[in-house]
């Protein structure tokens, strides 16, 4: 969650190409002083209001350069709860028939998707045809082909669009491609990455290949796969995989329960 925290503080940044590499712009903090931020803040809608829109308010709430001003959400009784408790006013708050209205909105910089997957792609082009930045929570979209209409979307109305993807962030991956370009780590043969986690409730839109789109290799599978990027320094020639599935009540056709992968670089 720290790291999470971090990366929203330093969201406004890179999303609005704003120059940030002074240290006099970024908050210090040492016995004797206290310098404030007094820089420009990206004010941000959150659509859909869920677990992790909730896990993303909360991180917010100690950001210096973007600051939850206005909420979508199809759930009215969330809409009024998150009113409350994060002081967000009527005006600001849509739902998903209303929402292209937000290009009347002068509050609202930029929007954050965090709606399953499938919704993503229509919901970005809606945003940007508002005129709003675009957040678009990861994967982007269901394939590369509905990744590029939204790519193309955002061109169009001349907005920016950034996927939540936190490692491309994380210090301590920046700080391994430094060493790889550095030379420090040698000539890469092999790399492995790992990650996975227990699926809760088999009735979530995760489990669901229409919302989905996939399951493991959607969901938490990129991660490993970027390692590989960030590690090798190339893009993979060819891929070899197979799925393996223990519970197919709850993995059904469609969504994969465990892939086991390797990639061949190049190198």
């Amino acid at each position: 969650m720290d790291s999470r925290r971090k990366f929203f503080q330093k969201l406004a940044g890179p999303f609005i190409a704003i120059p940030l590499m002074s240290g006099k712009e970024f908050p210090l903090f040492n016995d004797e002083k206290k310098v404030v931020y007094q820089g420009p803040v990206l004010r941000v809608a959150i659509m859909g209001l869920g677990s992790y829109g909730t896990r993303v308010a909360e991180a917010m709430q100690s950001c210096t350069k973007a600051k939850l001003v206005g909420i979508i959400s199809g759930t009215p009784t969330k809409i009024t709860a998150w009113q409350t408790k994060y002081n967000i006013p009527e005006k600001n708050c849509y739902n998903y028939e209303n929402f292209d209205a937000i290009k009347d909105n002068p509050d609202i910089d930029a929007v954050y998707i965090i709606t399953p997957n499938a919704l993503h792609k229509n919901q970005a082009i809606r945003v940007a045809k508002a005129g709003k930045h675009v957040i678009s929570e990861k994967p982007m979209a269901l394939n590369a082909h509905e990744g590029q209409e939204m790519i193309d979307a955002c061109k169009k109305a001349n907005v920016k669009l950034l996927v939540g993807y936190r490692m491309h962030f994380e210090a301590k991956t920046l700080e391994v491609i430094r060493m790889r370009q550095a030379g420090e780590l040698g000539k890469i043969v092999f790399f492995q990455g790992l990650c996975g986690f227990k699926i809760g409730d088999p009735t979530q839109w995760r489990l669901n290949k229409q919302l989905a789109g996939g399951g493991s290799m959607m969901d938490i599978g990129i991660y490993a796969i970027n390692g590989a990027r960030y590690m090798v320094g190339e893009e993979p020639i060819w891929v070899t995989a197979q799925e393996t599935k223990t519970d197919t009540i709850k993995f059904k056709e469609g969504v994969d329960e465990t892939i086991q992968f390797q990639l061949g670089f190049s190198g």
